[in-house]
């Protein structure tokens, strides 16, 4: 205190504990421990359920909290059944280990009764207080240590608990759009949103990063949960105004129940990631409660992680080879290597059942480091001038080394710049920026060509364009696919066709399949085709007599 010493400030009156405040819980009991009066403020903070407010005893209510675990409830009562003793103290500050984010006071009040005070001090630390810093709701210490305490009640005292969780799609593109502070605004809305919506009972946590977690009480139906879910997800979907900007995101939400999902807090939290990790990732959201397959599957895909992880540290990988021909004579100019992966369990496996899981493990690096270097050694063997194209995965462009890491896969295999064609998609060009292009300007000014794959699908392929001149342009086959009937598929790859003539781009057609296709790409102008139509991705050992076959003109006819 201002103009006191140490041992006066020592010796002057305490001020009030900080749960001495009007935001108090209080709940008053007789020296029976008997309840008295119980506040609102003390409902919330104890989350107590409508039949616990009933409880006359004590040790019933305290029992029925699910913010106590069993250690809480004993020492709270402990402390209270000590003030009531002749010699009895107050109590000015308790903290209790099994109460994370809680603070109590026993008082001794008039008429032969005594109150106990709560309340939630903000004014430690967010990690020491159970509290999320950003948002001012509960981290995931105190959403465990609560989940725990409702599942560790006595059966007699304990009520249905569900768990939501809740990830919010759109906070990282807003990050790099518009700003991390916008971010940060765009989750503290969301969170109020999200704390509007539940019961006072209820508790709403941030876990990390756009991920929520609501557990709900008495949960007497498993409709309540849906209910409340379905509730969740419009409320955050609605559009949000921060800094002048409107925002829209997609909220994704899994749902577990206990007891019938899980008895365990643990497994009632990885089962509703389960659920949420079943919710549609592809701009629509959705609710979804766990079902036992959803277990089954899990469990494969940890399984085929696990495979995954032993493939990519031993290089278990083979390249397939498709064609590429030009038009109009449908002479053989080179193929694409497309990666395959023969598990030992369910056989070869297309890309598109590996490599979204690669991604997510963080081995796109090595995988797509391996497909080059072994794609231009299989090259080097073909006759020349036939060309082999490689996919590039944005993991390949993150530290600035492909120019070198190709200049090296170049230099084992003896394979010439001008026959390695790298294909990059516009995802991948987005999602590196200013750092991809200064690379393919390098490797292009090295003589390696560069195409742009799965052209027209993204919302800024001509952007792409103007940053950056690439040799060739790959229609996607979805457009291709709907020709010759679809007219609003060729009036895209006629756009594509002269859009190339006009800046001196070749243009290839992916996913030709039928000779219909092929004449109407004829037509339209189309340089380049690939697909069925001319053959199937192929072991490296039968690229001989496709070659053979191919680079005769007449194989067009």
């Amino acid at each position: 205190m201002d103009g006191m010493t140490d041992a006066e400030a020592d010796r002057a009156p305490r001020t009030p504990s900080p749960v001495a405040g009007t935001d108090d819980g209080l709940l008053s009991f007789d020296a029976d421990l008997h309840v008295g009066l119980v506040n609102g403020r003390a409902v919330a903070l104890f989350g107590l359920s409508r039949a616990a407010r009933q409880a006359r005893g004590l040790h019933e209510m305290l029992e029925a909290s699910p913010r106590l675990d069993r250690d809480a409830v004993a020492g709270l009562l402990a402390a209270c059944l000590a003030a009531t003793l002749p010699d009895g103290e107050e109590v000015a500050d308790l903290l209790l280990p099994g109460a994370p984010g809680l603070r109590f006071a026993i008082r001794r009040a008039s008429g032969g009764s005594w109150t106990v005070a709560v309340s939630e001090d903000r004014r430690l630390s967010a990690d020491a207080a159970g509290f999320d810093a950003l948002t001012g709701l509960a981290d995931r210490a105190m959403f465990e240590a609560r989940l725990g305490a409702a599942l560790d009640r006595p059966p007699r005292r304990r009520s249905g608990s569900a768990v939501l969780l809740c990830a919010i799609e759109g906070v990282r593109a807003v990050n790099q759009v518009l700003g991390h502070a916008i971010g940060e605004d765009l989750l503290r809305a969301a969170a109020r949103r999200l704390q509007a919506a539940v019961r006072d009972a209820d508790l709403v946590a941030r876990l990390a990063g756009e991920e929520f977690a609501i557990l709900q009480s008495e949960v007497d139906a498993p409709d309540r949960a849906a209910v409340l879910g379905a509730r969740l997800a419009e409320l955050l979907a609605r559009p949000y105004l921060v800094a002048g900007e409107v925002i829209s995101v997609v909220p994704r939400i899994g749902i577990a129940i206990a007891p019938a999902d899980g008895a365990t807090g643990g497994e009632l939290l990885r089962r509703a990631a389960m659920a949420l990790s079943e919710t549609s990732s592809e701009g629509q959201g959705g609710v979804r409660r766990f079902k036992p397959e959803m277990d089954r599957r899990w469990q494969e895909t940890r399984a085929l992680e696990a495979a995954l992880r032993a493939a990519a540290a031993e290089n278990r990988f083979e390249l397939h080879y498709q064609p590429q021909v030009v038009l109009p004579e449908g002479r053989l100019t080179g193929f694409e290597a497309l990666i395959r992966w023969r598990h030992p369990e369910r056989g070869l496996l297309s890309p598109a059942a590996f490599l979204p899981v690669a991604e997510r493990l963080g081995l796109m690096r090595r995988i797509g480091t391996w497909v080059l270097h072994e794609a231009c050694r299989a090259a080097a063997a073909w006759p020349a001038p036939l060309c082999v194209a490689v996919n590039i995965a944005p993991a390949q462009l993150e530290d600035g080394g492909l120019p070198e890491e190709v200049a090296e896969a170049l230099r084992r295999s003896g394979l010439p710049p001008g026959r390695l064609e790298l294909e990059v998609t516009e995802g991948v060009l987005l999602a590196n920026a200013d750092a991809a292009l200064r690379q393919l300007l390098e490797l292009r000014q090295s003589g390696v060509r560069i195409a742009m794959d799965d052209f027209g699908t993204g919302h800024s392929s001509l952007t792409q364009l103007r940053a950056f001149r690439f040799d060739r342009l790959k229609i996607d086959r979805s457009f291709v696919q709907d020709l010759p009937a679809g007219e609003d598929a060729t009036a895209i790859v006629r756009a594509v066709a002269g859009l190339g003539r006009s800046l001196g781009i070749s243009v290839t057609a992916e996913g030709v399949e039928t000779a219909e296709q092929l004449a109407r790409l004829r037509a339209e102008g189309c340089d380049a085709a690939q697909g069925y139509l001319f053959g199937r991705p192929m072991p490296g050992a039968m690229v001989p007599e496709a070659t053979a076959r191919l680079l005769a003109p007449a194989a067009s006819a």
